[in-house]
């Protein structure tokens, strides 16, 4: 009887077929792939920088306009505001406090109309004193007291006679902002303040943009 050619009958341990290995990649399709990424990446920088380009315009047009929020260039060109009356105020020089209304912008945004400050107005003959009502100090709301007839400043004692003066020993490093005040404007009977907000806690005045 001729013997069996199984393996398994021959009492021989069956071998596991082997699976043929997958090939590696073309080397010019990796570089392929690896180009198309670099450049996929460049082309997609260009809208990016545009983007960041026309968000950044607004802010550069108005940097490159000015010259320093604090230059006198930017001081000549800032607009004068009707704030109140010549008749509005006593003729014995108490001061009146009144606010400032002016459109509100930013690099993107317009609001008009809102209260940007407030100013002290104190009759003086036929002149007219303005103040701003920020105390130098740290910023504060200054405040008029009648019956001392000073302008005391809540948060740190800061004193300043009716002029704006700082009355000595007193925190603040300076006297009370005063503001401009249109001439031309005042004998038409207006008062028309070139209104301005200073950095507190300095010693010069040091207007804000």
């Amino acid at each position: 009887m001729p013997k069996s050619l199984n393996p398994r009958a021959a009492g021989q341990p069956a071998q596991t077929p082997v699976s043929p290995q997958p090939e590696n990649p073309p080397r010019r399709n990796v570089l392929a792939a690896v180009s198309a990424l670099l450049i996929g990446g460049l082309v997609g920088l260009f809208p990016m920088g545009a983007g960041v380009l026309m968000f950044l315009d607004p802010i550069l047009k108005r940097k490159n306009k000015g010259g320093g929020s604090g230059s006198k260039e930017a001081e000549a060109q800032r607009p004068y505001r009707r704030v109140a009356t010549v008749a509005a105020l006593p003729d014995d020089g108490t001061p009146v406090q009144v606010p400032v209304i002016a459109d509100l912008t930013d690099a993107w945004n317009r609001e008009p109309n809102q209260p940007v400050g407030a100013v002290y107005l104190r009759k003086v003959g036929d002149e007219i004193e303005c103040l701003n009502t920020i105390c130098p100090h740290a910023g504060c709301r200054v405040a008029y007291s009648a019956d001392r007839q000073v302008f005391q400043c809540p948060c740190h004692n800061s004193s300043f006679k009716l002029d704006g003066a700082r009355i000595l020993p007193s925190p603040s490093p300076r006297d009370m902002d005063a503001l401009p005040v249109d001439a031309e404007k005042l004998a038409a009977g207006e008062v028309w303040v070139q209104f301005c907000n200073f950095y507190s806690g300095h010693e010069k005045q040091e207007a804000k943009p």
